[in-house]
């Protein structure tokens, strides 16, 4: 039992830094503003990849990767995440630099919702009654998101696109039976040749801005341990809770975000924006009653039938 407890605190603690470190990580990239989306997304691959590779053979575990590589359905559908997860982090790094940091967070706090469905969808998943009213509060939160596109241009689909990548990317890893390291390991070295055939463009042209600034070229490098370690942190955590726990705290992230957006980068948030969150947050408050409710009647089903 003590030990149980010691497990689920370090869980706990691994969890908590791995969503504040990604609620952080618009302060990271608004220091790359000059930078070019694209040349931070594509150091991020390579250092990313450089990083983990490191990790995986450190823990002998490179044979894991090697077999992937064996599996033509596996390979194909780690090509596609790999599509998936680098559309999500140039959008997210578009929007940071953009001063759009406001949507990214609405569509980090829309995801959970979006992933139920995509289940409903794909998965032939059934809604109970609550979770019905918070898909629909959710959809009408985003289409109030939307009345704003003759002012601000294609901003309103920032949290769609945010969403909806990650909420795929997470459908078609389910069905890759690879941990989450190896996982990410394979889908940056997909993404690898890619990311280094643009860094030499850049070069070439005179447009790499890596190593031509000495501070720029040292926050560059670290957007491999910027992206790898909260992953770490969070797979690790993951394994000491229940799922449902780590579902409560995925919204330090977005939350940190919404206040970086308003207190630091200074966005403007208007009557349209708060209507669209507050919508969402009753939609999240409705979602995570239910979830409580839900986890409390399977422990009283499985307490009964114990005794």
């Amino acid at each position: 039992m003590k030990d149980k407890l010691k497990s689920s605190t370090y869980g706990i603690i691994f969890i908590i830094i791995a969503f504040l470190s990604w609620g952080l990580t618009p302060i990271y990239f608004k220091a790359l503003q000059t930078v070019n989306p694209l040349e931070i997304l594509a150091h991020r691959i390579l250092w990313s990849i450089l990083f983990l590779i490191t990790i995986v053979a450190y823990k002998k575990q490179i044979h894991k990767l090697i077999e992937v590589f064996y599996s033509p359905k596996n390979l194909a559908t780690l090509i596609c995440t790999s599509i998936l997860i680098s559309v999500n982090w140039l959008t997210y790094i578009w929007a940071i630099l953009n001063n759009h940091l406001m949507e990214s967070s609405f569509g980090y706090f829309i995801s959970p919702i979006f992933n139920i469905m995509l289940g409903l969808i794909f998965l032939k998943e059934s809604l109970n009654k609550v979770q019905k009213i918070s898909l629909s509060i959710t959809i009408i939160a985003i289409i109030i998101q939307f009345t704003e596109i003759n002012f601000t241009g294609f901003t309103p689909f920032i949290p769609v696109l945010l969403a909806g990548t990650f909420g795929f990317y997470a459908l078609l890893r389910r069905q890759v039976k690879i941990d989450s390291i190896h996982g990410l390991t394979i889908e940056t070295l997909i993404l690898a040749p890619i990311a280094f055939t643009y860094i030499v463009y850049l070069n070439m042209n005179a447009k790499l801005t890596f190593l031509a600034n000495i501070n720029l070229s040292i926050l560059l490098c670290f957007a491999g341990v910027i992206t790898s370690i909260p992953l770490l942190l969070y797979v690790a955590g993951a394994k000491l809770l229940p799922l449902s726990k780590v579902g409560f705290f995925q919204y330090i992230s977005p939350t940190l975000q919404l206040l970086i957006a308003v207190f630091i980068f200074k966005e403007n948030i208007n009557s349209t924006k708060i209507l669209s969150f507050s919508l969402v947050w009753i939609a999240l408050l409705f979602y995570i009653m239910n979830s409580i409710w839900l986890i409390n009647k399977n422990r009283k089903t499985i307490q009964n039938k114990v005794s």
